[in-house]
């Protein structure tokens, strides 16, 4: 059966701030609540019920109890969402989760400062992208990227070298995705077009390396081949 409020004093419970006194002092015995009747769940992770000890653990005068509470919510929150601790310093993030849900309004002894409004809902950096787009999108960007420093490097045999390797590159994974043979007179026009100009080779200038082509399997399943009737 139930427990009715007045089974227990709710005020000495309260007072002890462990998880089953402060669940018991946020609960209504005997009363249907509905969820579009109730306020918006700031951090729904955590459930309803956080969110009301949280309430009520700001209308305690004694700042000694309130911070015995936090701490306890705090404790309670890691035991209802378990992968958070797999985030690094999820204990700074576990306080930040509970001055968020107590909508920046708390004073209790808390091992981290509560953060501001504006820290907790500032926008990320956005990450920057180029914005100048892939010229030969099938050699994709990072060849582009390669290309455009080779063409700064000085004169000198490592940058014949890695020239070679890249015109190699191009000509091969041509033949294997694209299943084009792309000559060296190509090949000079797409470094030249890639390196903006820098890279001004002749087609003789080119030392291309043709790997041995590999074809390609079909995808899907095996096909069972049918034993013979003796």
């Amino acid at each position: 059966m139930p427990l009715h409020r007045s089974a227990f004093n709710s005020q000495n419970l309260c007072d002890k701030g462990t998880t089953e006194h402060l669940y018991i002092c946020v609960m209504e015995p005997h009363q249907m609540e509905y969820n579009t009747d109730q306020e918006p769940m700031i951090i729904s992770e955590y459930g309803r019920t956080i969110q009301k000890m949280v309430s009520y653990m700001k209308t305690v005068e004694d700042k000694e109890k309130r911070t015995r509470m936090a701490h306890t919510i705090v404790a309670t929150m890691q035991n209802l969402n378990p992968a958070i601790v797999e985030q690094d310093d999820y204990e700074h993030t576990l306080w930040d989760h509970l001055f968020m849900i107590a909508d920046y309004d708390l004073d209790v002894e808390a091992p981290f400062p509560m953060p501001t409004r504006e820290e907790a809902t500032k926008k990320p950096d956005p990450v920057p992208y180029k914005d100048e787009l892939i010229k030969f999108r099938f050699y994709g960007r990072n060849l582009q990227t390669i290309i455009e420093q080779a063409a700064d490097m000085e004169e000198q045999p490592i940058k014949s070298a890695l020239i070679n390797y890249i015109a190699s590159f191009m000509v091969n994974s041509s033949r294997n995705w694209n299943d084009e043979n792309l000559d060296n007179n190509s090949v000079v026009h797409h470094l030249k077009t890639l390196s903006k100009g820098k890279l001004d080779l002749k087609p003789e200038d080119l030392e291309i390396h043709i790997e041995h082509r590999v074809k390609r399997k079909p995808v899907g399943k095996p096909v069972k081949k049918k034993k013979k009737k003796r």
